[in-house]
């Protein structure tokens, strides 16, 4: 897998909004670009694109915060500034995303989401190696991010994307690597799931919120709960996809908890089936300081981030190397589709 290797963007000269001196994009992936309101995330996606600036000198396709749709009708704002076979493809993503049937309105009659969508498709039929979206789901009722979601995925296809946002789920849904933004700069870097689970210092922790995302595939489905396969882990959570949908669970550290095996008879994972609790043997891989509390990963198969007290700690007397049992409620933890 190829890199894009972007950088030299401050912004002002004294680089206080934004200064990033070198950015790594994996080619043919879509990277998030997290972090809390106020940390430059909309201002380093303006230089990149070229609306503050000078840009990346790539042919780039940029849906800002907020698209601007010019009077008349959606169509004509559809196809605003695109040739014959990107109006074609247009057509086809406006039919993907679920606004073919309103493109002869006039923009003055649609929602704010509706809006939103005829701006994504006009954008994502650039014919454009290097796809940069801000916030692109924030305007749209939660019944329809999924749906759009997916829409994204498919449209950008193998070309490169940073796509900004502020929201975990999103994060989760349209992220396979996520970049971490904090006053102005990018902090860490890596795939969704590893930069969730092990936050580099107590500052990207209070950030992201130290976390868990499993990948895996729904293979049952009983309302309102699903059972995800996450590589060689059976795990239950809420959820209303269909069995062979991909997805993520995402549930917070503090959401598990971390048991001595009562015995070295129990099957702990037999439970899993029958009960609202996912209970998975497995044995301490790291142990960490976050701040005042202590960041456990367990190693089950799929590394589990527990976050526990010092009093903790001590009373379980953990070490690495150490058996365990990690126990979620089920109802902590959250299937989301994986566009």
């Amino acid at each position: 897998m190829g890199e894009l290797v972007l950088g030299g963007f401050r912004y002002p000269a004294d680089g206080s909004v934004v200064a990033v001196e070198r950015m790594v994009l994996a080619e043919a992936r879509r990277t998030v670009l997290f972090g809390p309101n106020g940390s430059g995330k909309t201002t380093l996606l303006r230089l990149i694109a070229g609306t503050l600036g000078e840009g990346v000198g790539i042919p780039t396709a940029y849906l800002p915060q907020r698209p601007y749709l010019f009077r008349g009708t959606a169509r004509s704002n559809l196809y605003l500034g695109l040739d014959p076979p990107e109006r074609r493809r247009a057509d086809e993503l406006a039919e993907r995303l679920g606004v073919a049937a309103i493109v002869e309105r006039s923009v003055t009659d649609l929602s704010g989401g509706e809006r939103q969508r005829i701006a994504l498709a006009r954008v994502l039929a650039r014919r454009s190696s290097l796809v940069v979206l801000d916030e692109p789901l924030a305007p749209l009722d939660l019944r329809d991010r999924s749906s759009t979601a997916l829409g994204i995925a498919e449209a950008i296809g193998e070309r490169t994307a940073l796509i900004v946002s502020h929201d975990r789920d999103t994060v989760a849904v349209l992220g396979d690597r996520v970049a971490v933004m904090i006053d102005g700069e990018i902090v860490q870097t890596g795939r969704v799931g590893d930069v969730f689970a092990h936050p580099r210092d107590d500052v990207v922790a209070g950030v992201v919120g130290v976390g868990n995302v499993l990948s895996g595939v729904v293979e049952s489905r009983r309302d309102p709960m699903v059972r995800v396969r996450c590589g060689p882990v059976l795990f239950r959570a809420v959820g209303e996809h269909e069995p062979g949908t991909p997805v993520n669970v995402l549930f917070g550290a503090e959401a598990v908890s971390i048991h001595l095996p009562a015995d070295g008879s129990e099957d702990v994972t037999s439970r899993v089936h029958d009960s609202p609790r996912n209970s998975l043997p497995g044995a301490v891989a790291d142990i960490r300081e976050v701040g005042r509390l202590h960041e456990i990963v367990v190693d089950c198969g799929i590394p589990i981030v527990a976050l526990i007290t010092p009093g903790a700690l001590d009373a379980l007397e953990l070490s690495v190397g150490m058996p365990v049992a990690v126990t979620v409620k089920a109802t902590a933890a959250r299937a989301v589709l994986a566009a």
